[in-house]
């Protein structure tokens, strides 16, 4: 039989081979089955929820192997079929104490040299999946990956982030250099593999990149090789590391994240019992790495716009490797990033029903798409990302939110034009339209939808079985009143700080909107159909509301103040007290609720609230819900099981600029970075600033988040060609949706997508948006690096600490250490371009500059420690300003 075939009929097969009786075996440690092949079970023994870390009817020891004959024929190998063979595989799985060793044996036992060009590890975990929520958080698990030679280490956890975590670390010799999903057999994205050696795969992919060397193995006959991998448990995220310093790898920390402005430096701590032999830049006249003391500690200063691969060479001449991104500095970037969406986004023309629309751009193509240039959007089930949904939506309330604190008459018109032409009577039903006045309608677009029989005939021709809802307006998609409430409050800060600079509504006008926004997001999606469950999942940009309330008390509008803050409330006690993970979306678990989450569980904290009676009835449920007794520290926990659950699906500790900080979404697939990064990152950050007794690893982590997803973003100089990914002036402050980590997939977005960002923005400036929120410069003493200044640069000298705000927007300063804790935050403007910010920790006073953004002479409100401080600023470019603190 041909051994093309036979190679497909194992690959058939060979899910059903596994199926085989199995035995348990166990220790302290460990529990497992072992299967035909390897181990077909896998639980810690104690486990309070009893977790199989690996896939039903699957296991762990599915080796598949591709090699090259002296003749130049090519063969295959499985674990499953190494009979009769010129090469022999022999693995085994031994427990050995805390540790669980997995030996993989090659041996050429023909007559003719042999080349191992692919040896993969197909690593079938028990992936999330269905909708029970109880399976879902409880009997799952989520996988982690770090795939750089020597260093590289993979550890699953459930996506509660509720330990054990099963860690896999090579042992000292072995690596792992590629990674796929792209499993043969399968269809669309299968099981992950690790591969340690990836010659044929990887040099037959010339639809992407990929950044580490594609190796292979020469056998003689008779010559053998041998790899091993160790498998042990921890407790946390600090046990993880532990572990890869006792198995002779390296712990490293990075700060202030792995995309890093030029403006900033970095530091990396490597901490291992290990040598460093070298650390070498990929382009060295543009990298400086210094040593800093005795604590494997080096500073680094990268300046090579895109992409910058540091190697490590350690031990017995291992390698490993961090991938820095290196972006033009943050401003520019918010600045870049504002603007190509107003100049290369916005369609205008007025014999459109779009006109105004902030559409989706294809970095690829250079090209603006709409309903008229829609690629192939409108005749798939994506078609509202050309209009509306969150890919549409999200552009106008980041543009507004950056008008904050940058205010661009050119772009504050730009969003004016889009509210007054394509919002309000299109995408938004006006105050005279009834029912549902101020209703956001959703896909595939408002022209559809303000057409019932168009809507219907839509949704017949697509197949639709949603029953009646095709029958009812279609303003019930809770999650797109936020991105209009949003735009619409920013618009209120624009106006009232900058009095002259909107023209079709004033402050008043845009704050009626945003609270009748916010008030509509409670009412109609319940309403009209409650499977959209506004009060059970997290919707981002809501948390908006905790401000708005505070705006809407101030200017007298009491009452919607009042009705706003009791259906808050409602959901921080659903999320704190009725649901025990209520982290999801219209997916059973998504990322997406880690913002809100946080702003709820803070919510509850910081606010006391009121034991309730029947508070509200679930119609889906048919069940109301009470809540007789309410406590703060409730709230506390619910904080702490919120951000486990965050940093579960996060990349807490993976060292590579694309997976530190970035959310993941529970996949066995590559995209990261999408805009949850940045959104749900603000979480860790506000976190690690206010509510953590030791909160080092959180601010490290936060900001990493923060920094994260601006790698997306294409732009750079005349000198780069305007962009690292698409370059071009034309493309200059464009964006991607997302990352893609693999050399190459089909995104869900059904894309061929090479590695590095999607071509399409989409959703991606929801992320940006949420960085508007996160934004700040923290100066704190942290315990590995010492003095150190996120987004900043700092001085430090005697009892003087001096810092330069460098974090893209410049508005608020945070001092932490053992001994200091001060809040510095402007309500208007920004601390002066280059200027130092200057804290005298023996007098207590903070001396600096503030820029007069708005151009006009005005005063200016400065909270220190939420105390305010009035400021005068003359029209001139900044104002000098003395604030005594402490003392």
């Amino acid at each position: 039989m041909d051994k093309t075939i036979k190679a497909a009929l194992g690959l058939l097969f060979f899910p059903l081979l596994l199926h085989a009786q199995q035995q348990e075996e166990k220790n302290e440690a460990f529990t497992l089955t072992r299967s035909t092949i390897g181990i077909g079970g896998l639980w810690k023994t104690g486990d309070k929820y009893a977790t199989n870390y690996i896939r039903k009817g699957r296991s762990f020891g599915e080796v598949t192997i591709r090699y090259k004959k002296a003749d130049g024929s090519r063969d295959s190998l499985r674990a499953s079929n190494s009979g009769d063979k010129d090469l022999k595989l022999n693995e085994s799985f031994q427990l050995q104490g805390e540790r669980l060793v997995w030996t993989i044996k090659l041996k050429n036992s023909g007559s003719g040299d042999l080349t191992i060009e692919d040896l993969s590890l197909p690593l079938a975990y028990n992936a999330g999946g269905g909708e029970n929520p109880t399976e879902i958080f409880e009997q799952r698990v989520v996988k982690h990956h770090f795939i750089s030679g020597n260093n590289s280490f993979l550890y699953w956890e459930r996506p509660t982030g509720v330990g054990p975590y099963l860690v896999m670390i090579p042992v000292p010799g072995a690596s792992l250099e590629y990674f796929s999903t792209n499993t043969p057999g399968e269809s669309g994205r299968g099981t992950f593999q690790a591969f340690i050696h990836s010659a044929y795969t990887g040099n037959n992919d010339k639809k992407g990149n990929w950044r580490q060397s594609f190796t292979s193995l020469a056998l003689k006959p008779g010559a053998e090789k041998q790899y091993q991998f160790v498998f042990r448990w921890a407790n946390d995220y600090q046990g993880i590391r532990d572990l890869l310093v006792e198995e002779g790898g390296i712990d490293i920390q990075v700060m202030p994240g792995m995309t890093i402005p030029t403006d900033l430096d970095a530091a990396i701590s490597l901490r291992t019992r290990q040598p460093i032999t070298s650390i070498t830049g990929e382009f060295p006249a543009a990298t400086k790495v210094q040593k800093q003391g005795t604590k494997g500690v080096y500073r680094i200063q990268l300046t090579h716009l895109g992409e910058n691969k540091l190697t490590i060479e350690y031990g017995n001449h291992y390698k490993t490797y961090l991938e820095f991104f290196v972006t033009e500095p943050l401003e520019t970037l918010y600045k870049k990033r504002a603007a190509f969406i107003v100049d290369r986004q916005q369609h205008k023309d007025s014999t459109k029903w779009y006109d105004g629309l902030f559409g989706v751009y294809d970095m690829k193509n250079h090209v603006l798409r709409g309903p008229d240039n829609p690629d192939y959007f409108d005749t798939s089930r994506l078609s509202y990302v050309l209009t509306c949904d969150d890919p549409a939506l999200c552009k106008a309330p980041f543009v507004a939110a950056k008008n904050v604190f940058y205010p661009d008459q050119h772009e504050i018109d730009a969003v004016e034009y889009y509210i007054k032409h394509f919002v309000w009577g299109g995408l938004q039903r006006t105050d005279a339209e009834t029912p549902y006045p101020y209703g956001v309608y959703g896909t595939p677009n408002w022209k559809v939808n303000r057409n019932a029989s168009d809507r219907r005939a839509r949704l017949d021709a697509n197949g639709d079985t949603t029953g009646q809802a095709k029958f009812k307006m279609h303003t019930w998609r809770s999650y797109d009143y936020p991105h209009i409430m949003m735009m619409y409050y920013s618009m209120y800060q624009v106006a009232k700080n900058n009095p002259g600079k909107t023209h079709y509504l004033d402050a008043k006008g845009y704050l009626i909107r945003a609270k009748e926004t916010a008030k509509a997001f409670f009412k109609y999606p319940y309403e009209i159909l409650p499977w959209y469950e506004t009060y059970k999942w997290g919707c981002y940009n809501e948390l908006l509301l905790i401000p708005l309330i505070a705006d809407l008390e101030k200017e007298g509008y009491k009452e919607d103040a009042q009705f706003l803050r009791s259906e808050w409330e409602k959901k921080v006690k659903y999320f704190i007290y009725d649901d025990p993970y209520p982290f999801r979306s219209e997916y059973a678990i998504d990322a997406t609720a880690f913002e809100s989450s946080h702003a709820l569980a803070k919510y509850g904290v910081l606010n006391t609230m009121q034991p309730d009676s029947n508070l509200w009835y679930d119609k889906n449920l048919k069940r109301w819900y009470s809540h007789p007794h309410v406590d703060k520290q409730d709230a506390v926990k619910f904080m702490d099981r919120q951000l486990a659950a965050n940093l579960a699906l996060r990349g807490v500790i993976e060292p590579t600029y694309y997976y530190l900080g970035s959310d993941y979404r529970g996949r066995s697939d590559g995209f990261t970075l999408t805009y949850m990064s940045q959104m749900g990152g603000w979480s860790i950050l506000d976190y690690g600033l206010h509510f953590s007794s030791k909160p080092a690893d959180y601010l490290r982590l936060g900001y990493a988040s923060y920094l994260s997803a601006f790698a997306l973003i294409n732009s750079g100089t005349a000198a780069t060609n305007y962009g690292f990914w698409y370059p071009g002036k034309d493309n200059d402050g464009a964006s991607g949706w997302a990352f893609e980590s693999q050399q190459h997939a089909r995104s869900w977005i059904q894309k061929e997508q090479g590695r590095g960002p999607w071509f399409y923005d989409g959703e991606v400036d929801l992320g940006y948006g949420g960085a508007t929120r996160a934004a700040a410069t923290i100066v704190t003493d942290d315990p590995v690096f010492g003095w150190v200044a996120y987004g900043g640069h700092l001085v430090s000298s005697g009892a003087t600490l001096s810092v330069i705000p460098r974090d893209g927007l410049s508005t608020r300063l945070y001092l932490r250490s053992k001994d200091l804790y001060v809040d510095v935050e402007l309500q208007q403007d920004g601390f002066a371009k280059e200027q130092p910010v200057v804290f005298n920790k023996t007098a207590g006073t903070l001396s600096f500059s503030i820029e007069n953004r708005s151009g006009i002479a005005h005063e200016t409100t400065v909270l220190v420690n939420d105390k305010e401080h009035r400021v005068a600023l003359t029209a001139g470019k900044f104002t000098k300003t003395v604030i005594k603190t402490l003392n």
